[in-house]
């Protein structure tokens, strides 16, 4: 029966973590999926019970999500994504989008049995977005198609707050905001016509839940988001506003997992220790 469960369950051990230690103090960072087809509530209770401080990449709060989508939803002097997608491209998204959902992992039987909302793609509401808003309404709608349902930092931030546990926020959404403008719109355009969805959303999974970081972030330069506006040139602030906190020790630092690859240059040159915290295997059922 225990396997049974394991087999359908949703609930993953999370590998994408890593204690960090200076001066015999521990802390930890986690990488995270914003959208993941498995959840790690258990591993990250398990965590956060160790810690103080839990620190998330963004504010998570209803006002923040109404200013991301009071800013996103006007364009301003960017062009239109729509518009830089050919007639048959936006054709053959919404047979996509329409399709039977093809999902892994066996959980996926339960939410399928469980209804999932129809919902639809309206093309001329994405018009008059910004770029990132239009891809991610698109992206979004996919993802949770295909059981793509789960939501690390929100589960994150729930334990932390039941536990007790002081949270805090690495960004803001005015800097969030300005990172996702630093896209090229190109970037957008290009994944929506020529990206392999299914494929990348594959192995994008099953590497992280093995936790292999270099094989993630060497598949994610296809992904829009995967340039220097959102990586290279936040990894120094990120870092910049963790540091303290880890070096005081029993703290978990959450941020998105292709950020950690360049953290852990930053923490090792700042004198830190990064290992894992439990020896290296390979995970069974991964």
């Amino acid at each position: 029966m225990r396997r049974l469960w394991e087999r359908f369950s949703p609930e993953r051990e999370l590998r994408m973590l890593w204690q960090v230690e200076r001066d015999g103090r521990r802390s930890y960072l986690a990488g995270t999926a914003h959208f993941f087809p498995y959840r790690f509530r258990r591993s990250m209770r398990r965590l956060i019970r160790q810690v103080d401080t839990v620190l998330i990449e963004g504010p998570l709060d209803e006002a923040s999500a109404q200013q991301v989508e009071a800013y996103g939803g006007t364009r301003g002097d960017s062009p239109s994504l729509v518009d830089l997608l050919a007639p048959e491209v936006r054709a053959s998204i919404l047979r996509e989008l329409a399709a039977p959902p093809s999902r892994s992992g066996s959980h996926a039987l339960l939410h399928q049995l469980a209804g999932v909302p129809q919902e639809t793609l309206d093309w001329e509401a994405l018009r008059p977005c910004r770029p990132w808003l239009a891809f991610f309404r698109v992206w979004s709608l996919f993802l949770r198609k295909t059981g793509w349902i789960y939501h690390m930092e929100l589960d994150a931030l729930a334990a932390a707050r039941a536990l007790g546990k002081e949270v805090g926020f690495l960004e803001t959404i005015e800097e969030q905001l300005a990172a996702l403008d630093g896209v090229p719109v190109e970037r957008f355009a290009a994944f929506l016509t020529r990206g392999d969805w299914r494929g990348s959303r594959r192995i994008y999974a099953e590497h992280f839940l093995r936790g292999d970081l270099e094989a993630l972030v060497a598949g994610a330069g296809v992904f829009p988001t995967y340039c220097d506006s959102i990586i290279a040139n936040r990894d120094p602030v990120l870092y910049g506003r963790m540091r303290e906190l880890l070096a005081r020790g029993r703290t978990l630092a959450l941020v998105g997992a292709t950020h950690c690859q360049g953290l852990h240059e930053l923490l090792r040159e700042d004198g830190f220790q990064v290992r894992r915290p439990w020896p290296e295997a390979p995970v069974p059922g991964a």
